[in-house]
């Protein structure tokens, strides 16, 4: 008799990302728990933090418990990918931000506090690389449009919508029309 046990691991974000502010609020608010219900306050471990490919928008989850098991991340990801319309990655797992851009340490230099003033979180995002990185991906699903805006070469440019194609987070035409853009 054989038994086969599979568990759900998650591609965490790979290539550059720039959050917007919406997204860097959300993630203060998720590594402050902040949250209440019915005008009460409630503690809430930071669990797992998702954002857009585009770093425009987030879905996240808490743990009201001291412990709590890992989710189904493709469940997870299916749920951002339903709420905001757009390809999802996870970018942190309880307080530690795991989207690999190149530059993000990961480890303990990529560890967030909760007493940490929303100033901070911005200057360590920024130091990480994934706020006012100057590098601002963004993708319209209604006219099926991926941008790219950067004070970056065109070789740059080109050479990361590479790295996000090869990663898997554009599709094929997706990666033809925004090279397509690049070279016009």
């Amino acid at each position: 008799m054989l038994i086969c046990s599979f568990k759900s691991f998650a591609i965490d974000g790979k290539g550059n990302v720039n959050l917007s502010d919406q997204a860097v609020y959300s993630f203060i608010d998720y590594i402050k728990g902040k949250t209440s219900k019915h005008g009460k306050s409630l503690f809430n471990k930071p669990s797992v933090f998702w954002v857009t490919i585009d770093g425009s928008q987030s879905y996240w989850w808490y743990c009201k418990y001291s412990s709590c098991t890992p989710g189904n991340s493709s469940v997870e990801k299916k749920a951002c990918e339903k709420s905001t319309g757009l390809s999802c990655a996870r970018f942190a797992r309880g307080r530690y931000v795991r989207w690999d851009n190149g530059i993000n340490p990961k480890g303990k230099l990529a560890k967030f506090n909760s007493k940490m003033t929303e100033s901070e979180i911005k200057s360590k995002l920024t130091k990480l690389g994934f706020y006012n990185n100057n590098l601002q991906v963004s993708t319209e699903t209604d006219q099926d449009n991926l941008s790219l805006i950067s004070s970056k070469s065109l070789v740059e440019k080109l050479d990361d919508l590479s790295k996000l194609f090869e990663n898997g987070l554009l599709t094929e035409e997706e990666f033809t029309k925004a090279k397509k853009k690049l070279l016009d």
